[in-house]
């Protein structure tokens, strides 16, 4: 689970924050005593301890609060994956919504902070929608009800090199929010096996989504690895839904059957792999729909009870084949 490794604050703008045992999060407003409270978009700055991690590599000395954020996370989730909308509860009651990944930093001044300031790429900015104390420690959670959360990863050499924009995953998550799913991830990645593989062990270790799609890289080129990055990855194979996904798609191109796709179970995160087109991603991603609720139900523990064949029991209703 994401937990709160730091909080911190400043009383001017453009410096390092300074660690704090606690802050309390003011609706509207952004930590209390901080240089960058106020109405706005801007009233908290978030980073994960990955992304401080990176500047580490690079041999720069980090410490906490020291690109100018308020709150670190600790733990397996990549804060600047997270989509605009997304709510997050951190402690006992504070209730904090994203509002933008990353900002301008044409100025220079993030650099002015730390060198290399990591923030302007892979910071999060977020307004409180409930206050409350924060400390190192506390839980931090998506708030996903009603419906089930998603993220969408695009695998592809010439999106993640911007030689083209990614038209699928921005797709994949119009159909969802069309659907009822709530989208809290998306990315870009080429086709290498090892940051598939991170990618999704990342997404699916923070406990943060229900099913992550992936788009691309299923079909028979030398580049073509998402499956094999998928199976390394996950704990228990979900054959069904690509046969299920190969044998409808047949009905529309029989080229369907030379798609390599799988499916699978890492943690309680359901993986799945689509095509990379943006139409075969949409048509396929729908085919899954009818069986899902059943499926992320389960993975959510919110089967109560399975009874006699024939008969399975969820938290509100009983079916009866």
């Amino acid at each position: 689970m994401a937990r709160v490794s730091a909080v911190c604050l400043s009383e001017k703008s453009h410096t390092r924050k300074v660690k704090q045992n606690f802050i309390n999060l003011v609706r509207n407003f952004g930590v209390e005593g901080d240089a960058h409270g106020g109405e706005g978009p801007r009233q908290v700055s978030i980073l994960s301890e990955l992304s401080l991690a990176k500047m580490e590599a690079d041999g720069i000395r980090t410490l906490h609060g020291c690109c100018g954020e308020n709150i670190d996370i600790h733990g397996a989730i990549e804060m600047h994956t997270l989509l605009r909308g997304v709510q997050m509860k951190l402690g006992d009651s504070a209730i904090v919504r994203i509002t933008e990944i990353g900002k301008d930093d044409s100025d220079g001044h993030a650099d002015n902070v730390i060198q290399k300031n990591i923030f302007p790429r892979e910071g999060v900015f977020a307004e409180v929608l409930t206050g409350g104390a924060v400390k190192p420690g506390d839980s931090v959670e998506i708030l996903r009800k009603p419906g089930y959360s998603a993220g969408v990863l695009t695998v592809s050499d010439s999106a993640s090199g911007g030689v083209y924009d990614d038209l699928s995953g921005p797709a994949l998550i119009e159909l969802l929010r069309g659907n009822g799913f709530l989208p809290a991830r998306y990315d870009i990645v080429p086709d290498e096996v090892p940051e598939i593989a991170a990618k999704l062990r990342n997404w699916c270790e923070d406990g943060f989504l229900d099913v992550l799609f992936t788009t691309g890289g299923t079909g028979f080129s030398v580049r073509d690895v998402t499956p094999e990055a998928t199976e390394m990855v996950c704990d228990r194979a979900v054959p069904g839904i690509p046969e299920m996904i190969r044998q409808k798609s047949a009905e529309i191109v029989e080229s369907a059957w030379l798609s390599r796709a799988r499916a699978g179970i890492r943690e309680r995160t359901l993986v799945i792999n689509l095509p990379g087109s943006r139409k075969a991603a949409i048509e396929c991603a729908g085919f899954t729909f009818p069986v899902l609720d059943h499926a992320l139900e389960i993975l959510r523990g919110d089967i109560k009870h399975c009874g006699n064949p024939g008969t399975y029991q969820t938290s509100s209703t009983y079916w009866t084949e």
